[in-house]
């Protein structure tokens, strides 16, 4: 492929990617975060909300935001959402389905005021992806945090 044609195929990407961008600034989607998962990658369109911040640090996802603790918690039920539809995606893309959802506390650590938990698809008989999550509870001290910790096992 001559050079002035690679040029041309980047300058239609950008194009496009340009359009994506300004699609989904009209929808309200501040960023988009993109997560390796078993092999995948799920993407989480993160809508603007001036009271929760949503950022992604070494495959970490933390969702914080101001005293008020609803936001953050719909921000978990949105983003939860969006990771369900992606893997019913990846179970379709592998010729399987989703055969359980499921939502289990693992403990509360009353000292730090957190709440453990896990969250996970049980994708035919046995490949399991979902995300552990901590809920540090607002105590008067701190702002409540959400940190989710995605996870892909395989069972044999």
């Amino acid at each position: 492929m001559a050079l002035g044609t690679k040029m041309i195929a980047l300058q239609k990407i950008s194009k496009e990617q340009e359009k994506e961008k300004e699609i989904k600034k009209k929808l309200g989607i501040a960023k988009t975060i993109e997560l390796p998962i078993g092999g995948s990658i799920f993407y989480f369109d993160i809508p603007d909300h001036p009271m929760v911040y949503v950022s992604e640090t070494s495959g970490i996802i933390y969702i914080n935001g101001s005293a008020y603790w609803e936001p953050q918690l719909l921000m978990l039920k949105d983003l939860t959402n969006e990771f369900v539809n992606q893997t019913v995606e990846f179970a379709k893309a592998v010729n399987e389905t989703v055969t359980k959802i499921d939502d289990v506390k693992l403990g509360f650590d009353e000292k730090k005021n957190v709440e453990k938990r896990k969250f996970y698809l049980l994708i035919g008989d046995n490949v399991e992806i979902g995300f552990y999550y901590n809920l540090y509870l607002p105590d008067g001290k701190r702002n409540g945090i959400i940190e989710m910790v995605p996870y892909y096992k395989e069972y044999k």
